[in-house]
């Protein structure tokens, strides 16, 4: 019989194995408290908070509740939108405990609501209430600057920005790490059905109608295009395709098929067209992690990271029919290959094209040693990101961002694009992570660790400066936003303007 600590082990790996190991636990011990939240977390993982919310809720009911279940029941309200229900969930987990997270979700909950004065008293309680050394006391101070410019009073969020930019110098890379974590995980609800990769297929197919060029694979959502699936099978007799879980993860549950009649009964399931002639790095399969960046969404500023991580397979790509199963060279999450003899995964941050996670730069490199242009190659993934910015804004999702609440209580947005280069160069669009992962490697920690620095210098200056003249600072203070977007242009590092 499987025990909690097995499962959780499980999941890392095999999430499907271990939900039917969750299942089977339930069903022998249907009052688990601790299983029941650890179904919750599953289907928090997948993106799916409403049954995650309905099991959280019923364990609400016990006066007993563990804190870490009223904290999720405010996550599941944010992520759904639901505002006023997350402020009161977050008040009771602070009733319960008087920690300082709850209390300081409570503002962000506030903000949201365009209760600003409530907020920004709230933060400032909280600040005072907090030790220097809390962590939580980078998100209040981040929050209490927003909420402040919201309100108009950017004179007084000055010396706020003043206390996060001290702590920022003393701890850098916690500090700008956490505050993305954090931002990225409550991030404009409208992000979350882009990670499900059902949704994302039909939003890319429904853009490319109307501006055609663009690059992705040819994609079906089973089991609403089993028809047009069967139908493209029939005339691409050649094709070869790649089936995924809509909401997994990490690479889990993907496979190769050249019979796709084989998943046209599925129902759960996204099937895409595999790119068969991919560029390889010494015979090895590749993916790029690209990374785009939304500032402020009225007017819409977006940006492209021109620095990156490429995940290689851990075995030689061979596109012959008998090793279509072999995930060790088809499937290039290295998540997936842990254990694997061939992957290897170096200790040195400071060599960045060694083993199976090379830096985007690093590959650049290799392209152009091989007579590519890289520059060429580097602008039309810029272009593909690009492209991909403007599916989203004609979706409409910023403007229901804008729609939804004070402008600064949604923080820059980071997303992850994951790309395939064919053997000509050419990028392929493959589907978003709406939260990149942070922690691996030492090259991938590195390569986060400073684009998170870079994000919180390009959103987190002083508007003014010492020594500012007065007229100058009066108009400063005057349209805050103005000198917000100087701010961005002159701290943006690596990231270019996406225009177009």
């Amino acid at each position: 019989m499987s025990s909690i600590a097995e499962i959780k082990r499980v999941m890392a790996s095999d999430p499907v194995a271990a939900r039917n190991l969750l299942d089977a636990l339930l069903a022998r011990e249907p009052a688990s408290v601790e299983a029941r939240i650890l179904l919750g977390e599953m289907h928090l993982r997948s993106l799916e908070f409403r049954p995650a919310l309905a099991l959280f809720d019923d364990l609400a009911e016990d006066d007993a509740v563990p804190r870490q279940v009223l904290d999720y029941i405010g996550g599941c309200h944010m992520a759904l939108g639901d505002y006023e229900a997350a402020l009161a969930a977050y008040r009771r987990a602070f009733a319960a405990t008087s920690t300082a997270y709850p209390l300081s979700m409570a503002c962000l909950a506030l903000h949201r609501l365009g209760r600003l004065g409530e907020g920004i008293q709230t933060y400032d309680r909280l600040l005072q209430a907090c030790p220097p050394e809390e962590l939580e006391t980078s998100h209040a101070l981040h929050g209490i600057v927003a909420a402040l410019r919201d309100a108009g009073e950017c004179h007084i969020a000055e010396r706020y920005t003043d206390r996060l930019i001290e702590r920022f110098r003393h701890r850098p890379l916690t500090v700008a790490s956490s505050l993305a974590e954090r931002n990225n995980t409550f991030d404009f609800p409208g992000w979350s059905p882009y990670a499900d990769k059902a949704f994302l297929g039909i939003a890319l197919q429904r853009y490319a109608e109307i501006t055609p060029g663009r690059r992705f694979p040819s994609t079906f959502v089973l089991p609403e295009q089993r028809a047009a699936l069967a139908s493209y099978a029939a005339r691409e007799t050649s094709a070869v395709f790649i089936a995924k879980p809509k909401r997994g993860s990490g690479g889990q549950g993907i496979f190769v098929t050249a019979d796709a009649a084989s998943v046209a009964g599925r129902d759960d399931i996204v099937v895409q067209r595999y790119i068969a002639n991919p560029y390889l790095v010494d015979g090895r399969k590749g993916h790029l992690r690209i990374y785009g960046l939304i500032t402020t969404v009225q007017p819409l500023r977006a940006y492209v990271y021109t620095e990156g991580i490429v995940r290689f397979a851990p075995q030689r790509y061979d596109p012959r029919p008998e090793h279509l199963a072999d995930v060790a060279m088809h499937i290039t999450n290295t998540a997936l290959h842990h254990g694997n003899p061939a992957l290897v995964i170096s200790a040195d941050a400071g060599k960045d094209d060694v083993g199976n996670i090379w830096s985007l730069s690093a590959l650049l490199r290799r392209m152009a040693a091989e007579g590519f242009d890289a520059k060429t190659v580097l602008d039309d993934i810029v272009a593909l990101t690009a492209w991909f910015v403007g599916m989203l804004a004609a979706d409409g999702l910023f403007a229901r961002q804008a729609a939804a609440a004070p402008a600064r209580s949604f923080p820059a947005k980071l997303f992850g694009l994951d790309v395939l280069l064919d053997a000509n160069g050419a990028p392929w669009l493959i589907e978003m992570q709406r939260k990149p992962a942070a922690a691996g490697s030492p090259l991938v920690e590195k390569i986060s660790g400073e684009l998170f620095s870079t994000i919180f210098r390009m959103t987190t200056g002083p508007l003014v400066a010492d020594g500012t003249a007065p007229e100058r600072q009066a108009a400063i203070l005057a349209d805050p936003a103005a000198r917000e977007r100087e701010i961005e242009s002159e701290q943006r590092g690596l990231f270019i303007p996406l225009t177009g």
